[in-house]
């Protein structure tokens, strides 16, 4: 599967030379391999910053524009979810007075495979976070299992079971 680097959220406040000496060149060395794509939105500078680095590393960018005019207010969202869907690494910018995205950063971290990588960048930071997130481990227990376990006369066959019940 071709790793394709998908950005969401924006950071306009930081110039090129943060961007992409303190974001993008550590992720790029942590990833270990140089990502067949780059998928951004199309609206923010810091998007422009990210197609520039790209370029001189040789690495095809799409951006992902919003529609605005027929997706109204969730156009953003429905921009994001493009991005997300094909995406196989993330980096997503924390917002300055939101936590949307570190949120979403979150919630796709919690649902997709502990080999996607999903580094945040903090709305007070430029150091780009690997983020780990505590992944439910999913146990299904057949019928059969469930009714081997919870009968009493399993539950007593067991001669280092103990009653702790005494008559008086």
């Amino acid at each position: 599967m071709p790793l394709v680097l998908g950005v969401l959220g924006a950071r306009n406040a930081l110039t090129k030379q943060i961007m992409q000496d303190e974001i993008l060149g550590p992720i790029l060395d942590d990833l270990g391999k140089k990502p067949a794509k780059i998928l951004l939105p199309a609206e923010p500078l810091s998007s422009t910053y990210i197609e520039c680095w790209a370029g001189r590393h040789e690495i095809p960018v799409e951006l992902i524009k919003s529609d605005w005019v027929r997706n109204g207010r969730r156009a953003g969202v429905l921009r994001d979810a493009s991005i997300e869907k094909e995406s196989t690494a993330f980096l997503i910018f924390e917002g300055p007075k939101s936590r949307y995205y570190l949120d979403l950063a979150e919630r796709i971290a919690k649902k997709r495979p502990s080999t996607v990588p999903v580094y945040v960048v903090q709305g007070n930071s430029v150091s780009p976070v690997l983020l780990e997130v505590d992944r439910e481990a999913h146990i299904t227990v057949s019928e059969k299992e469930e009714k081997d376990i919870l009968t009493l006369p399993a539950m007593w066959k067991s001669k280092q079971t103990q009653c702790l019940i005494t008559d008086d």
